[in-house]
């Protein structure tokens, strides 16, 4: 890890660009000579800025769509012999964002580290004092939820990960240590029980007025509201659980079934007045997502043609445009090269991603939790599965209409009218749709759940979306074979960086026979 851990000289420094409210994004968090040394409120501003949480030009080209996007089939892509080999290099920058970041201040490239961040964040915490700890402890545990949900992310993608001893240049001690794999199973174990104690610490905490104003500030995602980030926590939980409720089922129905039994303990995400996302700044941190969608333009047949369009999906207009001849054409999953450079095919709606500014950055939406909720119903009895399933497509539909309702224009990038939101009527008649409608068997219902969270997960939550299609199996996706051997269809893992061999190779050694691409994650028991 010693590669990955960032100076610290270089944290402070950037540490002091963060931003301080939503409106002075623009004008401060470009700008150090504006702001003070890093501060607990800065550093935890500062970790909402890391490029895989904003919805950053890299990380799109780089690593979503070329990657996630073509293994969920949320993209289409013109076929190639290595077509399913990520490449290294930028799966090495998403596993180094997470843990050691980069300075600069094009937040399209750079941005602070989530661990090296917590971990200051930890050592800032400790040099305090009693009563300084008692004041500011609200900030940690904030920080906390965002570590956690990352973390959980990392495990996804790698599996076993450096964890409790990760970071150690930015603990007390500055010093560079080489942090041993951990594993996952644990690690999950960890954040699962982490988050419940973090549940009760929001419903119970007491702030001061100046901690308050402090948070309302620094916060530019939930705006120091603790009862948003007590339900952001029970429903990143709720995510977890059911994540491991295939390989784990006991725990998972136990745990399950107590949070949602019990809604005023636990309360989660429970409308789209909650979601956890990171509003556009926009001129100082923006979507500009043009030059991702003029190479990765066409969307996939699969679900364009056969899910949306064939059942008048309330979605389809604010997800894609037509092509030129008005018409909504996916390109099909074993489409040829020669058709792929051919076009013809519709692409990514324009006001809603092509040209937009203000694409959130997407962390957890009441969506989400609504299909999390109907699994659990129909799997275990807790509710109603169908009103929680309807409720999810419902909240889908409002989602995604509200980003093309709130978007700001990439300059030149022409006029389209603001889309109106379809109506009730609209969406109960795309809920009686034979292959939408809640019927069917359990497999036929719980298919239709794993289904629609696809659909409403898209690109925006690319990595989600690859977690739950490797665990729950559905959609059931078809995959054009590359012909590299070994490498014909989508791996389940990613392999560890090159630079883990190198300079953490005393701990790589105990997890190099997991290090294959064909080692699923440990939820993953399909």
């Amino acid at each position: 890890m010693k590669r990955l851990l960032i100076n610290i000289t270089a944290l402070f420094l950037l540490a002091g660009t963060f931003s301080s409210c939503k409106k002075k994004v623009d004008a401060d968090y470009l700008n150090p000579e504006k702001t003070a040394a890093g501060s607990l409120g800065k550093l935890l501003s500062g970790m909402y800025l890391n490029k895989r949480i904003h919805p950053s030009y890299w990380d799109y080209y780089t690593f979503i769509m070329p990657t996630l996007g073509l293994y969920t089939q949320t993209v289409a892509t013109a076929p190639s012999t290595e077509m399913y080999i990520p490449s290294l290099t930028y799966s090495e920058g998403r596993w180094t964002d997470f843990y050691a970041g980069s300075s600069g201040t094009d937040y399209n490239y750079n941005g602070p580290g989530i661990m090296s961040n917590y971990r200051e964040m930890q050592t800032t915490y400790a040099a305090l004092s009693a009563s300084e700890q008692a004041a500011n402890l609200v900030f940690l545990k904030c920080a906390q939820v965002v570590l956690y949900d990352q973390t959980a992310q990392m495990i996804d993608l790698w599996g076993d990960i450096p964890f409790s001893q990760a970071g150690s240049q930015n603990t007390a001690t500055r010093d560079i240590s080489n942090s041993p794999f951990q594993d996952a199973a644990s690690v999950y174990d960890t954040l699962i029980t982490g988050l419940k104690d973090l549940n009760t610490y929001f419903d119970t905490a007491t702030l001061s007025t100046v901690t308050t104003k402090e948070l309302q500030t620094q916060d530019i995602v939930l705006g120091g509201d603790l009862s948003k980030w007590q339900r952001y926590a029970n429903s990143l939980r709720l995510r977890l659980l059911m994540r491991i409720s295939n390989y784990d089922e006991a725990t998972a129905k136990t745990e399950v079934t107590t949070m949602l039994n019990n809604p005023s303990i636990y309360p989660l995400i429970s409308d789209n007045t909650y979601n956890v996302e990171l509003q556009e700044s926009p001129s100082g941190l923006k979507s500009d997502l043009y030059d991702v969608f003029k190479d990765f333009s066409f969307g996939p047949a699969y679900l364009m043609d056969t899910l949306m369009v064939a059942n008048d999906d309330p979605r389809t207009a604010v997800y894609w445009d037509t092509n030129a001849s008005g018409e909504y054409k996916g390109f099909p999953y074993n489409g040829t090269t020669a058709d792929y450079e051919g076009g013809g095919y519709a692409t990514y709606d324009s006001a809603t991603f092509y040209y937009n500014y203000n694409l959130p950055g997407v962390m957890f939406t009441a969506s989400e939790v609504s299909f999390l909720k109907a699994e659990a119903d129909e799997r275990w009895g807790i509710g109603t599965a169908q009103t929680d399933y309807e409720t999810g497509v419902t909240q889908s539909v409002d989602f995604y209409y509200g980003i093309n309702q709130s978007r700001i224009l990439r300059s030149g990038g022409g006029t389209w009218s603001v889309l109106t939101t379809p109506s009730s009527a609209t969406v109960t008649s795309y809920l009686e749709k034979p292959a939408i409608a809640y019927t069917g068997t359990a497999t036929e219902k719980l298919a239709k759940i794993y289904t629609q969270k696809w659909i409403h997960f898209f690109i925006l939550q690319a990595g989600q979306s690859w977690a739950e299609l490797r665990r729950t199996g559905y959609p059931v996706l078809q995959y054009a074979a590359a012909s590299a051997s070994g490498a014909t269809t989508p791996p389940v893992r990613l392999l560890y960086p090159s630079t883990e061999q190198l300079y953490n190779s005393a701990n790589y050694s105990a997890v190099s026979a997991k290090d294959t691409r064909d080692t699923k994650i440990f939820w993953d028991v399909n």
